[in-house]
C-alpha cells in the first residue's frame, strides 16, 4: 500500500538519519527541537506505519523500548549490556554460516526461514576495563 508523504513523516526520516538506533521518544525529542507542535502520538503512529510498510526496521528489546533503524538491508546488531548502545555489525557474516543457522532453525521448528533479526549482546569497547577489548 502506497501512503502519501507527510511533513511529519519526512521529519521522522530525517531524525532517524541523524540518530543512532533511536527509540520513539528520542525521535520525538529530536523533532520537537525544530517542530515543537508535533505530538508523541504522531511519531509513534508514523514509526509503526513505516515499520509495517518495510520502510524502516523495528528492533524489539525485551523489557526496553523498541529501537528503529532506517537501514532496511539485512544486517545484524550488537547491544552493549552496560550502556545500552546499539551497533550495526560492520562486517558481513559469511553467507554459509547464515545458511547453517537457517537450516538448524528449519530442522527444529519446521518453519521455512524467510528473513531473520539477530541481536547480539555483550560489553562494548568503551565499557570494558582497559586492556580487555
Amino acid at each position: 500500500m502506497t501512503r502519501r508523504h507527510s511533513t511529519q513523516k519526512g521529519m521522522i526520516k530525517d531524525a532517524l538519519a541523524r540518530l543512532d538506533h533511536p527509540t520513539a521518544a528520542e525521535v520525538y525529542e529530536e523533532i520537537r527541537k525544530i517542530y515543537p507542535q508535533i505530538s508523541l502520538g504522531t511519531v509513534y503512529r508514523n514509526l509503526n506505519l513505516m515499520a509495517g510498510d518495510g520502510e524502516i526496521l523495528r528492533l524489539p528489546f525485551s523489557g526496553a523500548p523498541d529501537r528503529f533503524d532506517p537501514n532496511v538491508r539485512e544486517h545484524f546488531h550488537v547491544m552493549c549490556s552496560r550502556c545500552g548502545r546499539i551497533f550495526d555489525t560492520n562486517h558481513t557474516i559469511p553467507p554459509g554460516l547464515i545458511t547453517q543457522i537457517d537450516h538448524a532453525v528449519e530442522a527444529c521448528t519446521g518453519v521455512k526461514v524467510e528473513s531473520r533479526v539477530m541481536i547480539f549482546k555483550g560489553i562494548c569497547a568503551a565499557c570494558q576495563p582497559a586492556g580487555q577489548t
